[in-house]
């Protein structure tokens, strides 16, 4: 005579909803995951068009936006997306896109670049150009508030020294430069 067995044999089943539930969920995070990846990326290359455009207004002596820092041996500029794009370095490509890198040049030709950069969903803050891809959504990279990142910046620009986030060495006193960002075409 066979035992009646006391264990049930219990089955995972899905119903179509839970099934479509996932989905969307998964979707979602690969949708958010993708937007964090895409400014990382385009802050990348819109520094990079930053380095492009400091270099050049410095070999035709363009260099009206190029000032010297309060520290007296540092020079720097502030260029905003729109500056870039009016002076050729960018496409209308970032159209989407507001914010502005500072360049920082150090005796001894060593340079920092900070961004403050944002596509409209999302901003980054001030960061590093070398810190950009290790930014996630709660270490660095913040929801969009309709900030104008230009407006802060009009006669004068800090370093990018410990300024909310950015970059380089720890130095605890910023620098100041005396001079707009770059916002126009420069003739």
């Amino acid at each position: 005579m066979k035992k009646p067995s006391l264990e049930k044999e219990e089955r995972l089943s899905f119903n179509k909803i839970e099934i479509l539930i996932m989905v969307v969920l998964v979707a979602l995070i690969i949708v958010s995951l993708t937007l964090v990846v895409s400014i990382t990326t385009d802050a990348d290359y819109i520094v990079s068009a930053a380095k492009n455009a400091y270099n050049s207004f410095k070999i035709t002596n363009k260099t009206g936006y190029i000032v010297t820092g309060s520290d007296g041996s540092t020079t720097g500029m502030c260029i905003t997306v729109k500056g870039l794009q009016a002076n050729e370095f960018l496409t209308d490509k970032y159209d989407n896109y507001e914010g502005y890198v500072v360049i920082e040049e150090q005796p001894g030709n060593k340079y920092n670049y900070a961004v403050w950069l944002t596509n409209k969903k999302y901003v980054i803050n001030g960061y590093d150009s070398s810190k950009i891809q290790e930014l996630t959504i709660k270490k660095g990279i913040e929801k969009y508030n309709d900030d104008e990142f230009t407006s802060k910046v009009r006669t004068s620009f800090t370093g990018t020294t410990t300024d909310k986030g950015g970059t380089s060495s720890g130095e605890s006193s910023l620098k100041r430069y005396e001079a707009a960002c770059v916002n126009e075409k420069i003739e």
